[in-house]
Parts: structure tokens; C-alpha cells; sequence
């Protein structure tokens, strides 16, 4: 080995010698020299004293929704969107918990809520296993107007999903044990709400503007109605409520209309029938006009604040000057309520108000959770705010403008998802409204006058008009109110009232 690198060492020495240099790798070429940057433009001055200016407002609208009927009278609502494989499915049955028999409040909801405690050839278990396999939410609600049914599912699980609900609908099971062991959680639900100061008021709210008639009751009942529904009750109250004639599918997601019609066929296509529950008339008022109706939680360190009238239902022929005049007053964090009591006098986190709207009635309301020491304070402002809005310091061509634009900006954030958007036309179809009027909706706000508002502000904003709701700790703020010189009523969780 010491021989081989020897000779090794000669050869490379007698190379040098001779001038023969070992081969090199040739250096790199030097790189580009980087391109020196341009100075920046420099920016224009910023007045940070003022507040920037909002954007123009959007000029989204919904897309068009077709429509067409079964031969068992279910209307079909379909709007295809392919942003994602997904549907999500709304079913409106035009009855709703307004069917509820006096006494027996939470009838239709509870009924509802025993369509999928077995169906068909499943038990309860095995049915929300199956809806589980095809990963298919499932899920009921009842209002006022009607019950909805509500299905998301996978696109191409449409026709085993609606075979489920298939079941679910036509051929619920009903049983006995199932239906104790639901009406009882409903009624510790109840329960468990008369603990809450603004779940209370609610229950109030209702029974003061509304008696016992339409609108008089929520839709899940109280502690007391839940205990007298039987079931027998809820047996003969499924097949009066859930029939199809009358009903509106809603749905949404990627499906065609061809396909979603051949699926529906299959499911409801020889299902025949008619709801016979008729919903409760309007009753006279009973309330005393300026009443004050309090709630008393002793140990409450927070008093909820309602001011509520009468207004008309979802046909009123203010609907839009209504909404914008709303807006103003109590509907948007800048409104005039809300920048009042939180952010001027820091009695509350927020203030609101709205108009609550249904078939055959509605209300307007003003509300907020209030500081106990400011529940006196809090009622004065709700007042003053009310009649200033109606008289001496009208919507201003500023607000009337803000309002405008934050109701068009906000209204493409109610279809953000599949889901939101069914649910949003369920509610539409649920007011009895058709498949175009969300579509026609940001042309009707943009075009309300401002005298059109400051008409409205007129006829809602009169303080004489509402009542007072309050659940709180009243020995302390009774006698603070008794000055207003308005009628007291004490009333208790369930909306039983004496003087």
C-alpha cells in the first residue's frame, strides 16, 4: 500500500513539473446586484379627529327562488347553490303553537318534538343512529304560525335522509314511555326558566298584551300548561297539525331541481292530507292603558326593563317606514336607546328595540337589563326617548340615512351559510309571505321617505301607548315608580297577574 501511494505522489509531482496544473471548477459568475427600491409616495395626511366614512352600501339581493307544487298541495321552494356539496332542507307546516288549547300552552311544540322518539320500524335510538350514519342533522321548532322541520345532510345522501324523514313525518311512533320522559325534561325546562328574570318578563309581556288569545303564550308553554298535556292530547294534535296540504319545502344546497323532484316524489309523493287545527283568535285587550306590571325577583341585582305595545302583524302597511324608524330608535348598537343608557348614562351593556311581527298581530318593544339602583332612572329615558322620537326631536335626515345603509349592509349577512339561508326563507314562508319578497326586500328599505319614518315614529312613539314590564328586585324600585302614577300589577312567572 506504502509503494501504490508513493508512486501516486510521483506521478502528481512529475505532473507540476512538466506545467500541468490539476483541473479547477470555474468560480461563479457574481450575482445581479439587486435593484435599488423606489421611495414610497407619501401619504395623505389622515384626520384621526373625525371619523371615517362608511362605504357605499351594498346592492346584494337574494337570488331568485323557483317554485312549484306537489299534487298533495306541498309548495316547493328551491334555491340550487353548488358552493359546497351540501343541502340543507326546510319543511313549514302552516299551524303553529297559536292551535295550543287555553290551558294546555306547548301542545304543538312538544308534539313536534316526539316525531323522532321512533318512527317507522326504528326506536328512538335506532332512528337518531340512522339520521347519525348519513351525518343528517335533524331537528323541529315551533312558533306562533307554524312548526318547521329541519334537515342538513350531504348532497348525495338526499334520497336515504329523506326516506328517514319520510318516517319521521308520516309514520311517527308516539309511545307512551317516550312521551313521559320528553314532557318531563320540558317541563324541568319550565322550570328552570322561572329562575330567569327575562325569561319571566317574556312569559308576562305576552299575557298582558295578548290574554289568552293569539299571541298570548310562548310557544313552549309554561311549568303549569306542560303538566295538563297528556298523551292523548298529543296524539290527537299530530295528525291536525302535521299533514301535507299547505305545507312549503324549503331548500337549499346543491341539488337540481330535477333531481330534488324525482327524491320528493319519492317521499311525500302519495302522502295525502289536511291540517284541521285552527289557530286562536285575536282577544280584546285587558291590560289597563300606562299599566306597570312587576315581577319580583328579591335577590336580583339587575331589574329587566320592557316597554311594549300592540302593532299590527306581518301585512301592516308601514312594514318598511316601521323598520326604519326603528332602527333609529332602538335597532342598531348607534341607535338612540343604546347610546343613551349604556353609553351615555352606563346603566346597562345594551339597549334595544324592535317590532315583533306575526300572521295576525305583533308588538313593539323596547327592553334592556338594567343596574337595580337605575331601574327608575331607565324607565324615564325609555319614556323620554319615545316621546322625543314621536315629537320634538324627530329621525333626522342623518339617521334616516344610517339607518337605510346599515339595514342594506347587514341584511347579506343573514345568508352566510346554506343553513341560514333555508332559514331565513322558512321564516318568510312561515309569515305566509311568498318566495319573493326577501328578494325584493333591499329595493323597498332603500326607497323609504323620510317623512314615511317620521310618520311611523308618530303613530308607535307614544308613551301613553305601553305598558311596563319589570322583573327585578321590586321593594327596591317600587316605590320610585309609584310616582309615574301608572296602575301596579304583581304578577308571577307564569303570567298571572293581580292588582
Amino acid at each position: 500500500m506504502s509503494r501504490l501511494v508513493a508512486g501516486i505522489a510521483g506521478l502528481l509531482m512529475g505532473a507540476s513539473l512538466l506545467g500541468c496544473p490539476p483541473a479547477q471548477t470555474p468560480p461563479p459568475p457574481p450575482p445581479e446586484p439587486t435593484p435599488v427600491p423606489s421611495a414610497p409616495e407619501p401619504l395623505a395626511p389622515v384626520d384621526r379627529s373625525q371619523l371615517p366614512e362608511p362605504a357605499e352600501a351594498s346592492t346584494w339581493a337574494l337570488p331568485k327562488v323557483s317554485t312549484w307544487s306537489m299534487s298533495n298541495g306541498m309548495q316547493i321552494w328551491h334555491l340550487e347553490q353548488r358552493s359546497a356539496p351540501l343541502v340543507s332542507m326546510r319543511i313549514v307546516f302552516p299551524q303553529g303553537s297559536a292551535t295550543d288549547p287555553p290551558g294546555k300552552e306547548g301542545l304543538t311544540a312538544l308534539t313536534g318534538d316526539m316525531l323522532d322518539e321512533g318512527a317507522g320500524d326504528k326506536n328512538a335510538l335506532e332512528l337518531g343512529d340512522a339520521f347519525q350514519r348519513l351525518a343528517t342533522g335533524y331537528g323541529t321548532s315551533a312558533d306562533v304560525d307554524a312548526v318547521t322541520v329541519r334537515l342538513d345532510l350531504l348532497a348525495d345522501k338526499l334520497g336515504p335522509s329523506l326516506a328517514l324523514l319520510s318516517d319521521v313525518l308520516r309514520r311517527p311512533a308516539l309511545r307512551a314511555d317516550e312521551f313521559k320522559r320528553r314532557k318531563d325534561l320540558w317541563v324541568a325546562s319550565a322550570l328552570s326558566r322561572e329562575s330567569d328574570p327575562s325569561a319571566a318578563a317574556a312569559v308576562v309581556l305576552r299575557r298582558v298584551l295578548y290574554g289568552k288569545g293569539y299571541l298570548g303564550a310562548r310557544p313552549d308553554g309554561t311549568k303549569s300548561s306542560l303538566k295538563a298535556i297528556t298523551h292523548t292530547d298529543v296524539k290527537r294534535h299530530y295528525p291536525a297539525i302535521f299533514q301535507p296540504e299547505g305545507a312549503t319545502v324549503v331548500v337549499v344546497g346543491a341539488v337540481d331541481a330535477a333531481t330534488l323532484k324525482g327524491a320528493l316524489k319519492n317521499a311525500f309523493g302519495d302522502w295525502k292530507g289536511t291540517p284541521t287545527a285552527t289557530p286562536a283568535a285575536v282577544a280584546p285587550p285587558e291590560f289597563l292603558a300606562q299599566s306597570i306590571y312587576l315581577v319580583d325577583f328579591p335577590k336580583a341585582s339587575q331589574s329587566t326593563v320592557i316597554a311594549a305595545r300592540r302593532a299590527p302583524g306581518i301585512d301592516a302597511d308601514d312594514h318598511f317606514p316601521a323598520l326604519v324608524f326603528n332602527r333609529s330608535l332602538g335597532g342598531a348598537f348607534t341607535s338612540r336607546l343604546n347610546l343613551n343608557l349604556r353609553e351615555d348614562k352606563g346603566y346597562t351593556y345594551g339597549a334595544r328595540s324592535y317590532f315583533s311581527r306575526r300572521e295576525k298581530a305583533g308588538y313593539h318593544l323596547l327592553s334592556a337589563k338594567v343596574k337595580g339602583e337605575t331601574t327608575r332612572a331607565s324607565v324615564d329615558e325609555f319614556l323620554r326617548e319615545l316621546r322625543e322620537v314621536g315629537s320634538t326631536r324627530p329621525i333626522s335626515a342623518a339617521e334616516h340615512r344610517d339607518a337605510i345603509d346599515g339595514l342594506i349592509k347587514g341584511f347579506p349577512g343573514r345568508f352566510q351559510r346554506l343553513s341560514s339561508t333555508a332559514g331565513q326563507l322558512a321564516s318568510e314562508a312561515a309569515s305566509g309571505r311568498p318566495a319573493g319578497w326577501l328578494g325584493a326586500w333591499p329595493g323597498r328599505v332603500k326607497t323609504v321617505p323620510l317623512a314615511a319614518v317620521r310618520q311611523a315614529a308618530k303613530t308607535y312613539a307614544t308613551p301613553e301607548d305601553y305598558v311596563l314590564v319589570i322583573a327585578g328586585a321590586t321593594e327596591s324600585f317600587k316605590e320610585g315608580l309609584s310616582e309615574l302614577k301608572r296602575p301596579f300589577f304583581t304578577c308571577d312567572a307564569e303570567g298571572s297577574c293581580q292588582r
